[in-house]
């Protein structure tokens, strides 16, 4: 099978008639827009921000003339969706034409031209990000549209002094803070690049790699199945910075596996879906979110990755301890030595040695004080080099590459149309949570609610930013939260870079906590059965993260904030904390643990976040104690089976019989 054919489906060549050269055409082009001013310097912000939305919403709505099932759409929609991409780029163009008058004048004021153009873009927006992403981002964006308009009228508290429709176009359209803001800007510079870098590592044969080093690695382990999804999810995950994604990506091959080993549907995906969303959360990449996190904050892009560490290898030992226990309880499987593929082959110079110097190239551009944008640049073009230079030089082996690469840019196009919309559209909402004040009201109520008191402001602050998170990717779900639940934390003096890492990782648990749990729906498909128990179990082997933040407030040096020992020490009892509730979760270690002992083992596992000597002492006791008492009752049965019976008991047990 070549490259081409085992590449993820774009749909691009499903795309009707005369419009699929040009979308392929468009494809390039906004591949190539920004490689290059990666690469070789980025226009003026406002420039580089309306050719990035202008070139990626024709594409959005000329991919629209496409249906699900591959076939196409009727004739009256297809020449609406060319009508819709035409104009949304259009005034983007427009947008071209004035950035001098928009960046150097101060107070503009709308011509009825302007008007009519910046409606037009808001709408398309909106409707581009319910049909990219479904509807939950722009019935909020919606909302806080008329809100903006209509909150004069709102008595009270929530009410401001009101701005009518050509104030609000103005500032969405014509200024640098509506949307042409930063969340814009970011998706122009920064997630942009890395989609491209991820797209062509998937292109050039980096996925089936990634998946046979976790083969290589956890496959002859007990729950085998289990360990490769969780070490290939987050190898995966941590470049495509989207769990939906990950989970569609490796899950097609994971689920699989592991239902053929024995697992139950549910909890083959439930691993899936908890794996891949710790993607996000795994340094040096992050998907987006450590790029946003750095912006936001005004940091070193290397401080937030230094930070983000243990907290994501505690996240992973808590899933791979709580697979162990599953598999253990379960008597699974580890793969076949036929399935696993050999460790001289995967890691031949020929196989792993250019994906190895790619994420040299990059990491090292990235640490050496290089920006991230311009070290992606340098690993694609490391990737691309290396893979087009290797391997034979006939005619038609340089076509399957070309191939390969155009194919790598029309995934990578899709995959950044696809989050564009709802990334200018949550820019559209931050500007006006910001704007009408409805932001600092929002902290304010959560640090009221919970009487000023650091542990309630954090609990609500999580629920908060989980509810916010609800149905949306990664990155548009820490923004939106960042600008609600952030600010009322950082008022109860917390450090900034805390405050942001708490509304991070609660922000990623919509992904597995119900209702809207796309991850867990994703994962159900694939496994054919229904989401809640994959969602119940998904919660269960994700304890650790929902328990990280709180070890982020009261006990700090888990993001490498504190002395060496202490940083040393947390290191040692986040393990533990990650065990007792992986334990506690399966109710099982070499042996069933009664309900009650696993209910406090969980509650102990939460309770050293509290950062007690005390309690530290007693989950270190308590883990001692289940280990070695499980593992003692065990080699007293495994004594009892082995040991010989004497003839007059066996002579005895006969008469018996």
């Amino acid at each position: 099978m070549s490259m081409v054919e085992e590449q993820e489906q774009t749909g691009v060549d499903d795309v009707p008639g005369l419009l699929r050269p040009i979308v392929w055409v468009l494809c390039v082009l906004l591949v190539a827009f920004q490689i290059y001013t990666a690469g070789f310097g980025q226009l003026p912000p406002l420039s580089q921000r309306a050719m990035h939305v202008g070139i990626g919403m024709l594409i959005v709505y000329l991919w629209f003339s496409r249906r699900a099932d591959g076939q196409s759409s009727p004739a009256w929609l297809r020449l609406g969706d060319v009508v819709a991409g035409l104009l949304a780029c259009g005034t983007c163009v427009y947008i071209l034409t004035q950035e001098t008058r928009i960046t150097e004048s101060f107070g503009i004021i709308a011509s009825p031209v302007e008007l009519v153009l910046g409606t037009l873009l808001s709408v398309l927006l909106l409707v581009a990000a319910w049909r990219t992403t479904g509807p939950a981002l722009p019935v909020m964006a919606a909302l806080m549209l008329i809100y903006t308009v209509f909150g004069q009228h709102i008595p009270g508290y929530w009410g401001h002094t009101g701005f009518d429709f050509q104030y609000l176009i103005e500032h969405l359209y014509l200024g640098t803070e509506g949307i042409w803001g930063t969340v814009t800007g970011l998706s122009a510079n920064l997630i942009a690049i890395f989609i491209i870098f991820g797209a062509f590592l998937l292109a050039t044969g980096a996925a089936r790699t990634f998946m046979d080093v976790a083969l290589i690695a956890a496959g002859r382990f007990p729950g085998g199945a289990a360990k490769v999804a969780t070490v290939s999810s987050a190898l995966f995950g941590m470049l495509n910075g989207a769990a939906v994604a990950n989970v569609a990506t490796t899950g097609a091959f994971t689920i699989p596996a592991m239902k053929r080993l024995g697992y139950r549907p549910a909890f083959a995906g439930a691993v899936e879906a908890t794996a891949s969303s710790g993607g996000q959360i795994t340094p040096p990449i992050m998907g987006a979110g450590a790029f946003v996190m750095a912006e936001l904050l005004s940091v070193p892009y290397i401080d937030i990755v230094y930070a983000a560490a243990i907290p994501a290898f505690l996240f992973f030992v808590c899933v791979w301890m709580s697979i162990d226990v599953e598999a253990r309880r379960e008597d699974m499987k580890a793969f076949d030595a036929a399935d696993i593929p050999s460790a001289r082959e995967v890691f031949s110079p020929r196989r792993v040695g250019p994906l190895l110097l790619t994420l040299i190239v990059t990491l090292g551009s990235m640490f050496s004080g290089n920006t991230p944008t311009l070290a992606a640049f340098y690993g694609i073009c490391t990737n691309v080099g290396l893979y087009l230079l290797l391997g034979r030089w006939s005619l038609a082996d340089m076509k399957m590459r070309v191939r390969s690469i155009l194919h790598g840019c029309a995934g990578a196009a899709i995959n950044i149309t696809s989050i564009l919309a709802l990334l200018v559209t949550a820019q559209t909402a931050l500007s006006l949570v910001g704007l009408t004040g409805l932001g600092i009201k929002l902290s304010e109520s959560i640090v009221s609610v919970g009487g000023g008191t650091l542990f309630m402001g954090v609990i609500l602050s999580m629920i908060v930013a989980l509810i916010l998170g609800m149905g949306m990717p990664t990155t548009a779900a820490y923004l939106l939260a960042a600008a609600v639940a952030a600010p009322a934390l950082v008022s109860l003096e917390i450090d900034p870079l805390i405050a942001h890492f708490v509304v991070f990782y609660s922000a990623l648990l919509s992904a597995l906590t119900p209702p809207v749990c796309t991850a867990v729906f994703t994962a159900a498909v694939i496994a054919g059965t229904h989401w809640w128990p994959i969602c119940i179990a998904s919660v269960r082997l994700a304890l650790m993260k929902y328990a990280l933040p709180l070890f982020f407030v009261f006990r700090p040096s888990v993001l490498l904030q504190g002395s060496t020992l202490e940083i040393v020490w947390t290191l040692v009892m986040g393990v533990v904390a990650s065990m007792l509730m992986a334990i506690g979760g399966g109710r099982f270690y070499r042996r069933p643990i009664p309900l009650p002992v696993a209910i406090g083992l969980l509650c102990l596992g939460a309770l050293v976040a509290a950062d007690r000597w005390w309690m530290d002492a007693i989950a270190l006791l308590c883990l001692a104690a289940v280990i070695g008492l499980h593992r003692l009752q065990n080699w007293k049965a495994r004594t009892a089976d082995a040991k010989p019976v004497s003839p007059r008991t066996a002579a005895g047990q006969k008469q018996a019989n």
